[in-house]
């Protein structure tokens, strides 16, 4: 045999007097609340990764124009356990994990392309930790610039990964 007891009127009173004031608060906080996410997010789309990425591409540029292909600065952008993907116009794709494998592949860059300089012609941060940015690279005098993309995911002052791929070569 079950017991069924109702909700009687007075009970029922009760719980309105308490939900009303607290619906209220809700229904008042909640585009306030619902906006906090969006305004953080605001601050950091214009912010932080968006400053390390020009910070990268000045360091990237000084190492490429440096006599001794000096890319040491790369430590205070990239975290150590970093990963570049690089993808190049001839199909083949390489990986570098940690900091060492990475200014590695700079050093590299830099025995081929001494000098080149890449010049940033659109940058876009996708969200508080993502950015896009389009470049052109070349030398003052090269006929048609190299065209490359690099996507950035930068948490706590730092790249953690990059991948950047050169889709056009250029013409020297």
């Amino acid at each position: 045999m079950s017991i069924r007891r109702g909700v009687n009127r007075r009970q029922l009173l009760r719980g309105a007097a308490v939900l009303g004031p607290a619906a209220a608060v809700a229904m008042i906080a909640q585009p306030v609340l619902a906006q906090a996410p969006v305004l953080a997010d605001q601050e950091d789309r214009n912010g932080r990764a968006t400053r390390v990425v020009h910070r990268y591409f000045g360091i990237l540029n000084a190492g490429m124009a440096s006599a001794d292909a000096d890319f040491s600065a790369l430590a205070t952008v990239y975290d150590k356990d970093a990963v570049l993907t690089q993808s190049s116009p001839a199909g083949v794709t390489s990986r570098f994990a940690g900091l060492d494998a990475i200014i590695g592949f700079y050093v590299a860059a830099w025995q081929a392309l001494h000098g080149v300089q890449w010049t940033q012609d659109s940058i876009r941060q996708l969200a508080s930790s993502v950015v896009l940015s389009y470049e052109h690279a070349g030398r003052v005098n090269q006929t048609a610039p190299g065209k490359c993309s690099h996507l950035f995911d930068v948490r706590g002052h730092a790249i953690q990964t990059l991948d950047w791929v050169t889709f056009y070569p250029g013409i020297p």
